[in-house]
């Protein structure tokens, strides 16, 4: 558990009054083309207490009770997961209850969150957060490899880690108790093909809308020369068959892989594999469409909205596909390396970390670009920027207007939504 000593009490202090309220200091500005560079924030809140440091990043949101979990620093060493009251910008908790500390360390790329508890992965370490105090509900050192890929599963969660079969390791899935902690071998797909040193792992189990008991099941298998094969299949847990398998998202000419959860809508499955988009029929595994691009979607990866398809890609256009074809309705210029992209209210936000990190807006509908947000014309200096963390949208509520937030090398800035 957590130990509050009386010096992250007075942090806890010192943070819950970085808040800063300066809505009038920044005036809006668009640029020759009506896009907006610069606009007053609500407010804006320390992520340091000296100068800036490294601190690790948050690629999903996490929203609790309308509060907002982010990576912050005691400004010398000491990294925290905290958590943001995002109608006053003030800290409500940090937690610090890692095994070890340092930059990659609060570096939460994949996690579940059920009701109030938080869970990640950082190499072999596992650790879940009470998100009501910021007390530590459990945390483990594992006696083995596993992945930071997390993928919920009701009051469970998948992981995925290393297995000796028959001499060789293979990734495996694991199904972990939400509550405990406590994992248990779960599912090896069909692996066939024998290697030596030939790498087969599960990627990704995605629990279906509406139907607890079918399991789509992502996984690959290395081939001679390291080539890679990468399949789909439907698992049914209630037979402990599969509906369909080994149905292959590519042929296997390259090496390619998917780094985030498919997505289920609307009965089909849509998952972004290199270079490319692809979309299955859920109910035969039937590839329906594919279609290319000029470099890969691992920053953004993509979402499935209003009937479309949209991507920030390496290229440096974000993109937005007719859902059921395939066809390309729109491209816009935005940045390579970029943030995993938010949606509210027919706008996607993101940050775009290469080009100056600047917070982007872009109208789903038509690829209008919107915002530009330039973090060096809110008062930190021409230097400043955006950080490719997650970017954080809530819906209006109440008398509290719809929001989005992003993180600057300095401050959290809440800024009132284009929607």
């Amino acid at each position: 558990m957590k130990i509050l000593s009386f010096f992250s009490i007075f942090m806890v202090f010192l943070f819950s009054c970085g808040c800063e309220k300066e809505k009038d200091v920044v005036k809006k500005q668009v640029d020759d083309k009506g896009v907006v560079v610069a606009i007053p924030f609500i407010w804006k809140a320390k992520l340091h207490q000296k100068s800036s440091e490294a601190n690790g990043y948050i690629n999903n949101s996490v929203v609790y009770n309308d509060n907002i979990v982010i990576p912050t620093t005691n400004g010398e060493k000491g990294r925290y997961i905290s958590l943001l009251d995002t109608k006053t910008g003030k800290y409500l908790w940090h937690w610090e209850d890692m095994y070890e500390q340092g930059y990659y360390k609060n570096m939460v790329s994949f996690h579940y969150q059920y009701k109030n508890l938080l869970t990640y992965q950082n190499g072999g370490r596992s650790y879940c957060i009470d998100l009501d105090n910021g007390n530590t509900k459990w945390r483990h050192k594992r006696d083995r490899s596993f992945d930071v890929r997390i993928d919920s599963y009701d009051n469970f969660y998948f992981t995925y880690g290393d297995i000796k079969i028959d001499g060789n390791l293979e990734q495996i899935a694991y199904k972990g108790d939400i509550e405990t902690g406590i994992i248990s071998e779960f599912l090896t797909p069909n692996f066939t093909y024998e290697c030596d040193d030939c790498r087969k792992a599960v990627l990704h189990i995605t629990q279906v809308p509406n139907n607890d008991n079918l399991l789509l099941v992502t996984y690959f298998e290395n081939l001679p020369d390291w080539i890679t094969q990468l399949y789909f299949g439907l698992y049914d847990t209630e037979t402990e068959k599969w509906v369909w398998d080994k149905v292959m998202l590519l042929d296997a000419t390259r090496n390619f892989a998917t780094y985030y959860t498919p997505i289920i809508a609307n009965n089909k499955i849509y998952a972004e594999v290199s270079n490319y988009i692809v979309c299955h029929d859920l109910e035969t595994g039937r590839q329906l469409w594919k279609r290319d691009f000029g470099g890969d979607f691992m920053f953004t990866g993509i979402i499935v909205e209003d009937g479309r398809v949209i991507g920030n890609c390496e290229d440096t256009y974000m993109y937005a596909l007719n859902a059921e074809t395939g066809n390309r309705l729109w491209r816009v210029p935005t940045a390579g390396t970029s943030s995993r992209m938010s949606y509210l209210n027919g706008v996607v936000y993101m940050v775009g970390g290469s080009g100056g990190g600047r917070l982007f807006a872009i109208e789903a509908a038509t690829g209008k670009m919107l915002w530009r947000i330039d973090a060096g014309l809110l008062g930190e200096g021409s230097g400043a920027r955006f950080r490719t963390n997650a970017v954080y949208v809530l819906p209006a509520k109440g008398n509290q207007p719809a929001k989005v937030i992003a993180l600057s090398n300095m401050y959290a800035y809440c800024f009132e939504a284009e929607r």
